[in-house]
């Protein structure tokens, strides 16, 4: 089951972005693991998986995005999943097993209204940028300024997030919550297209480059593949 034809998925106001770091040459043996066994089952549970992904050429990672309606709902899913489910008590500990460590997990929610994160495209990349006591002032100067400029280059396929700072009440399952952490979250067709408009935002003018500078403190960028897009052109391709 592919991510993006998931039913429900729309409508999601928590999101986990969960990195694991595994065990040397197992992404891909997680991977398929991961999407054979627990995919359909937490769905039906009420958490939902919006994106399986690589990181290229590494053979070590996992990553993958989590999403709930709300936290009322992630709380029993939670339960219901690692507490209670035949799949989970089946299969944790061959997942595990497999596993360095899954601490590396943000815990969002969306900052405007509307955040579908559904998309079929190739590449997913993620922006972190930490704002030091600056968060409103750099989301203010995204919606003013970085925003209208990023579809200029028609980058549209886009959606932000800011940390979700209530309790984590499932804390058998660590997560980050930074009060100055603003996420992008952008995806593109393949990485031709991701290459030539990262190259044209380099080159943003020289006036909104430096604002921005002025508000974040560190930006982080992580580049990921999209695991099910990918796989379904390999089938493709192969027919």
């Amino acid at each position: 089951m592919a991510y993006n034809t998931q039913e429900g998925s729309e409508d999601i106001k928590v999101l986990e972005i969960r990195n694991y770091l595994l065990k040397p040459n197992l992404a891909d043996t997680f991977s398929n693991f991961f999407h054979t066994k627990f995919v359909e089952p937490m769905q039906e549970l009420g958490g939902y998986t919006l994106g399986e992904f690589k990181i290229e050429n590494s053979n070590d990672r996992f990553v993958w995005f989590r999403g709930f309606k709300n936290m009322e709902t992630r709380i029993k899913f939670l339960n219901d999943f690692y507490c209670e489910s035949i799949v989970w008590k089946e299969n944790g500990k061959a997942a595990n097993e497999m596993m360095i460590n899954s601490d590396n997990v943000y815990l969002l929610k969306p900052l405007y209204k509307s955040s579908n994160l559904k998309t079929n495209k190739h590449i997913t990349v993620i922006d972190f940028y930490i704002c030091n006591s600056t968060l409103e002032q750099t989301i203010k100067l995204f919606d003013i300024e970085y925003i209208p400029f990023l579809k200029t280059m028609d980058v549209t396929d886009i959606s932000f997030w800011v940390s979700e700072m209530k309790e984590n009440d499932f804390p058998r399952l660590p997560v980050f919550q930074d009060k100055n952490l603003l996420v992008a979250i952008t995806h593109y067709e393949d990485k031709s297209e991701y290459e030539t408009k990262q190259k044209a935002i380099d080159n943003m003018p020289s006036s909104l480059n430096f604002s921005i500078q002025q508000l974040v403190t560190i930006h982080r960028k992580l580049l990921l593949l999209n695991q099910q897009t990918n796989n379904q052109t390999t089938k493709n391709d192969a027919n």
